[in-house]
């Protein structure tokens, strides 16, 4: 049926579509133009999706698709669901223990072979007129030791990019972005773990720290909070199924439940 309360956009025989079903498509960050185009779109779209249910209607027997029936069953998973969600997120232990990490680790070793190489590193890049540069390369390529504090400080006034994340590797693939294409940075290792590279502009610092080849295991780092999101899961599924116990068990008790 018609409405009188609302701006009519379209019609398609019977089903009519108003102003206030397009009104979420209608943000202020678009122009009157882009926000017309959208909404056209729409348009479009609904009454393709219209045509297709209207000749569904009269072309398929919908008796034999159990419409209510499936419609009943989808309600009944959505409410269960969205209950075990909230006892999950009121019981679910969340905290996950390192020994418990390396313990899963240990034991699916095989499950974790690297596919790319990986790499851990200390970089800056800095202008090619930025002050103290000697004093930065001393600090990032001694061999006794990397003077991290001193390399950060002089980062956050100088640098125009710098990385430091100790527990972070990054895939050979990103960490090759981060020069122009013009470099090579191919021969950089674990025996040649520093490199020193420059354009017209800037001046690429790189400090290795570690690296794992493809087809190496992955150390525990890289792969951590994939295997904390299996180890949450597995609570997940195990509260599950102690909650459906208790519920059965409380209800057979007060004979809620019986089985004649």
């Amino acid at each position: 049926m018609q409405r009188t309360d609302d701006i009519l956009l379209a019609r398609l025989g019977e089903a009519y579509l108003y102003e206030s079903e397009v009104k979420s498509l209608q943000t202020a960050n678009l122009s009157s133009v882009d926000s017309t185009a959208i909404i056209q779109q729409y348009i479009q779209n609904w009454a393709q999706e219209e045509l297709l249910l209207q000749k569904a209607v009269l072309n398929i027997n919908q008796n034999e698709l159990e419409i209510e029936k499936r419609l009943e069953a989808y309600r009944r998973s959505l409410l269960i669901h969205a209950y075990e969600q909230k006892l999950i997120q009121q019981q679910l232990d969340t905290l996950v223990l390192i020994d418990e990490l390396e313990t899963y680790y240990n034991q699916h070793t095989d499950d974790y072979i690297l596919g790319t190489k990986i790499v851990k590193v200390v970089f800056v890049k800095a202008s090619t007129m930025a002050p103290k540069l000697d004093s930065l390369k001393h600090w990032l390529f001694n061999e006794d030791s990397i003077d991290t504090d001193k390399i950060e400080s002089y980062s956050h006034q100088y640098a125009k990019r710098f990385y430091n994340n100790p527990k972070e590797w990054l895939t050979w693939t990103d960490f090759e972005e981060i020069f122009p294409s013009e470099f090579n940075i191919s021969a950089l290792s674990m025996k040649k773990n520093t490199m020193s590279l420059e354009d017209t502009l800037h001046v690429y610092l790189v400090r290795l720290m570690d690296m794992k080849a493809q087809g190496e295991i992955a150390p525990l780092e890289y792969v951590e909070e994939e295997i904390k999101s299996i180890l949450l899961n597995q609570r997940k599924l195990k509260t599950v199924g102690i909650i459906q116990h208790k519920l059965l068990e409380d209800a057979k008790k007060s004979k809620q439940f019986e089985i004649y």
